[in-house]
């Protein structure tokens, strides 16, 4: 059980999942925190540190995305 004053203070920056429905279908899913929202409450050092991890997770994330959907389209499934 978690007390509000006990609560943890994280964030998640990134993620990526890659899901499945009930019907199937196979789904991915990015999600990237919202720099915007974190001006004055983080200092400058680690808001550019966020940036960076960012736009590099970003591009990252989308070069899997790329190859599974490519893989996928093709239907060609390795292990």
């Amino acid at each position: 059980m978690t007390n509000k004053k006990n609560k943890k203070k994280e964030a998640n920056i990134i993620s990526y999942k890659i899901l499945l429905d009930a019907t199937g279908k196979v789904i991915t899913e990015r999600s990237i925190l919202e720099l915007d929202k974190m001006k004055g409450k983080l200092n400058v050092s680690t808001m550019a540190t966020l940036k960076t991890i960012i736009r590099i997770a970003d591009v990252e994330f989308k070069k899997i995305h790329n190859k599974i959907e490519t893989e996928l389209d093709a239907k060609v499934y390795k292990d």
